[in-house]
């Protein structure tokens, strides 16, 4: 068996990412080593790799909001599988029709996709329609509903288009194979990389949604992740520019981990993001750069 040769261009080129990839990474473990700081010591020596305390406090304190915090992290999870799950389905199952050649309504629709990327109807008019017409306050279907990117549609219309053989398509109709069974036999299993791929760019999009339901949830067990964490960031800056108002709040201000708090704040949200990163980091170049080469 022929032995590979390992050259110095290699080695510089191996080298440098590794710099790179450790240059991302620290300012995450940063963050992880802050949340354990004492504030005396980030007062002290600002952001540092080797405070001169460390604390738990900051992760007592949100733990003090324990049960907020696990119907946010389930109401996200819902949001983030069940709305990354449905946007790929129908953006795939439009990416399709619009790959075909033979459909007339194509071009038309490639161009209403593009007239949305680039204007907008306005909140508030999405607002009245979803509260008023749809009746979408306080249910978790305004997390996921409409679901359809005008991106997404268009990577998903170009992967297609350059990666499922024509001929493959044509003989599955002479054998009688109608369009719903060629998309979900055919075209699936062929497209699995750029799934994958658009699939974690939205749920990260819905990880990170705190929008949405700010302006239609009022039950607190229907609140997102992101939103409670807001509320107990904003509690924490009550105190803070109201802390003159009675010793009391001085005193809980003073004994408060704020900074601690606010990087397990962090912690907290990206922690799941970046276990779960790794798993689809391999179908990113092959989904993202082979569907968006050509238009």
């Amino acid at each position: 068996m022929k032995k590979k040769h390992f050259s110095w261009g290699q080695f510089f080129l191996y080298l440098a990412l590794s710099g790179f990839a450790l240059i991302c990474l620290l300012p995450m473990v940063l963050v992880v080593i802050a949340s354990f700081s004492t504030d005396a010591s980030v007062y002290e020596k600002g952001f540092s790799f080797f405070p001169t305390g460390w604390t738990l406090d900051g992760y007592r304190y949100i733990a003090g909001f324990a049960d907020q915090i696990v119907w946010g992290y389930g109401v996200t999870l819902f949001e983030t599988i069940a709305g990354s799950v449905w946007t790929i389905f129908l953006c795939s199952m439009f990416g399709y029709a619009l790959s075909r050649r033979d459909f007339q309504l194509r071009s038309a629709l490639t161009v209403f996709l593009l007239i949305t990327m680039l204007i907008r109807g306005g909140g508030l008019s999405e607002f009245v329609i979803k509260s008023n017409v749809y009746h979408l306050r306080n249910n978790l279907l305004v997390l996921i509903l409409p679901g359809v990117s005008a991106y997404t549609c268009l990577v998903m219309r170009t992967f297609i288009r350059e990666n499922v053989p024509e001929s493959l398509i044509e003989s599955a109709k002479i054998d009688g194979a109608g369009d719903f069974y060629i998309y979900g036999r055919v075209v699936l299993p062929l497209i699995k990389p750029v799934l994958a791929a658009l699939g974690f760019m939205e749920a990260i999009g819905h990880w990170n949604q705190w929008q949405t339901s700010f302006l239609y949830m009022s039950e607190p067990k229907l609140a997102t992740l992101q939103q409670i964490l807001m509320k107990i960031e904003k509690s924490m800056d009550y105190l803070k520019n109201n802390m003159q108002m009675s010793a009391e709040m001085t005193k809980m201000w003073s004994q408060m981990p704020s900074t601690a708090t606010r990087m397990a704040i962090l912690v907290v949200v990206t922690g799941p993001i970046i276990i779960v990163y790794p798993y689809f980091q391999k179908y990113f170049i092959k989904g993202i750069t082979i569907g968006a080469v050509k238009g």
